[in-house]
């Protein structure tokens, strides 16, 4: 019975909140074929793709810091590019139509924040704001996008998604863009500036689409002119280390998991072949840079760390076990890159209902085939 109560008063909560800030920003409105005048678009093509660079005068920005981001223009209209995504199951979600967008029923929630200066947005939804690969496929390649048509020095602040992690802080300072020039969505999610930037999506939504412009892009960004091998790490294992973190007599209630459950095994047997068993967020970005580049072989779970092999030198042959139904996120890395790469897909012992999760069992002998197909010696 509490729990019922407990569940009306924030329901009723949060409608007095939305009634609240409907009375202080009116809510955007959305008409497909309007011409704003304070708002343009510079298109831009880049191998036969086309891409958009928005640029809103006197707009806002508004963002859930999640799902929603809503490009505003003067008059308060909803423009193009703006963000709004829709789950499908736990984990993934799909862009709907500009329609969709819940500003346009629910308004802009949040205290507006003025900006006398051009900002440029980085927004691009949820996933960016706390997955490594996401930040990289979604977020940075939008400066790059920009800086083919505009000079950097123009923007005063920059709106990212978050900068809760160590390694979104340090991408954006090796890009020489000041700590105090950039403005978080975790503690602004209303904006409203003299000009608003913003790009179309870099890899449309997903990161099986990131174009080779981009990882190219980041490569040149990031891996340094003289980087040196070093050879600690000529060959990695990527260590999930979550077996550790479920019990064995109760696997079912893990089943959303993605995890080896022979981990130990399979480290144990690398390790004895001269592999060195890496956990990459235990180092600086520019560590792992050093590290995924200088290796020859790379053995590694599906999962958010393989957006490293984007700094990986051309040479390298990479091993990725992975459930039967999960992306080719990482082979697309791959594949752009003209990288040799081997996949293991596994059929999980306990399915999730998200496609790139599920408990995995992976035999020895799956690794060993690969490892000779790629002419490694074991």
């Amino acid at each position: 019975m509490l729990g019922f109560i407990r569940h009306v008063i924030k329901f009723f909560y949060k409608k007095l909140i939305i009634i609240f800030f409907l009375i202080v920003y009116k809510k955007p409105k959305y008409e497909k074929k309007i011409k704003l005048k304070n708002f343009k678009y510079t298109k831009l093509k880049i191998k036969g793709k086309t891409y958009k660079i928005f640029e809103i005068h006197n707009g806002r920005v508004f963002t859930d810091r999640n799902d929603i981001t809503a490009y505003i223009s003067e008059e308060n209209y909803l423009t193009e590019g703006s963000l709004q995504f829709k789950k499908f199951d736990q984990i993934n979600s799909k862009n709907q139509s500009i329609e969709k967008n819940a500003t346009l029923i629910n308004g802009t929630i949040g205290f507006k924040k003025k900006i006398n200066g051009n900002i440029l947005s980085l927004l691009s939804g949820g996933a960016s704001r706390n997955n490594f690969t996401h930040w990289f496929t979604d977020v940075i390649p939008r400066i790059v996008l920009f800086s083919k048509k505009f000079n950097l020095n123009i923007i005063d602040n920059f709106y990212v998604p978050s900068l809760k992690y160590n390694y979104q802080v340090e991408s954006l300072k090796l890009l020489k863009i000041p700590i105090k020039k950039i403005i978080s969505s975790e503690d602004t999610k209303h904006i409203e500036a003299k000009k608003i930037f913003y790009t179309s999506h870099p890899c449309h939504y997903y990161p099986t689409q990131a174009q080779k412009w981009s990882f190219e892009s980041l490569r040149k960004i990031y891996i340094p002119v003289k980087l040196k091998k070093n050879k600690e790490y000529k060959k990695i294992f990527v260590d999930r280390d979550q077996l550790k973190l479920i019990d064995k007599s109760n696997l079912q209630k893990y089943s959303s998991w993605r995890v080896l459950l022979n981990e130990t095994e399979i480290k144990t047997f690398l390790q004895s072949k001269g592999f060195k068993i890496i956990k990459p967020e235990n180092f600086t970005f520019k560590k792992q840079v050093e590290i995924f580049n200088s290796a020859d072989v790379i053995i590694s779970l599906f999962g958010a760390a393989m957006m490293m092999l984007t700094f990986c030198n051309k040479k390298v042959k990479i091993i990725e076990i992975k459930p039967k139904n999960a992306g080719d996120d990482f082979k697309n890395i791959s594949d752009k890159l003209n990288l040799k790469h081997e996949q293991i897909r596994i059929e999980p012992d306990l399915k999730s209902s998200t496609p790139q999760n599920g408990l995995l069992f992976c035999d020895l002998n799956l690794i060993k085939k690969k490892l000779r197909k790629l002419y490694i010696k074991i």
